[in-house]
């Protein structure tokens, strides 16, 4: 079977890891684990976070919660920055204010997975699309939206209710866990304070936009910014 192929390849490519050492590596665990057992069901989904965390399977399914907070779904290795929540069972609804709201969805733990994302059971865009690669960049999903070989989209959505549903377009390792969450939206970018994880070596930065070339010296990061998408995305 497809599945079974693709996670051999993913098994070797890892170093022969077994598929249970894989799945674990790519965010799942089993259900009662004590890492998954002190982790509260999500209740609504709230604007500004936290981070809301979800378990999909094979490329083609739609993705559920996690385990314990959806009995259906799998067993999920929380962030280590304690900055998420598991998500119960799928469609996942809010209603988003006059000016809408921004929706940012990203992998996480090992880098290959992407996703669509549907809003009233109607694409709205998917994730980038990204090599498949056995290294990690963690359960923290704030370093891994920095990180450009790990698959992330950000959608703005009208005003309203919403309700989402994501689906995995590619998924080499067979299972696995990643996160989204809500914003109000900034313009064209939407932003993320930073946890600081040990020292950090100043250095110049040269940027360019249609203002002209300008050099910083960046004392210390405060903030991720990652763009928007421009246009508005309501249901059809």
């Amino acid at each position: 079977m497809p599945m079974k192929s693709t996670a051999a390849i993913a098994v070797a490519s890892a170093g022969l890891l077994s598929v249970q050492a894989l799945a674990q590596e790519n965010g799942i665990t089993e259900p009662q684990a004590p890492s998954i057992a002190k982790m509260a069901p999500a209740g609504p989904i709230a604007i500004g976070g936290p981070w809301n965390e979800f378990s999909f399977t094979t490329a083609g399914s739609l993705a559920k919660g996690c385990a314990p907070a959806d009995p259906g779904g799998l067993g999920c290795v929380p962030s280590s920055s304690g900055n998420s929540h598991f998500l119960a069972a799928p469609p996942w609804n809010f209603v988003a204010p006059s000016d809408g709201l921004t929706l940012t969805v990203t992998d996480a733990f090992m880098k290959g997975d992407s996703f669509e994302v549907l809003d009233m059971g109607v694409s709205i865009g998917s994730t980038s699309a990204v090599p498949t690669n056995p290294a990690s960049c963690g359960s923290d999903p704030v370093p891994c939206l920095t990180d450009a070989a790990v698959s992330h989209g950000v959608f703005n959505l009208g005003p309203g209710p919403h309700s989402i549903t994501i689906r995995a377009v590619t998924s080499p390792f067979g299972s696995g866990a990643a996160y989204f969450r809500v914003d109000a939206k900034r313009e064209h970018l939407v932003c993320y304070r930073i946890v600081h994880h040990g020292p950090f070596k100043q250095r110049e930065v040269t940027t360019q936009d249609q203002f002209g070339n300008a050099t910083y010296l960046v004392l210390q990061p405060e903030l991720l910014c990652v763009p928007a998408s421009k246009t508005d995305i309501t249901p059809k």
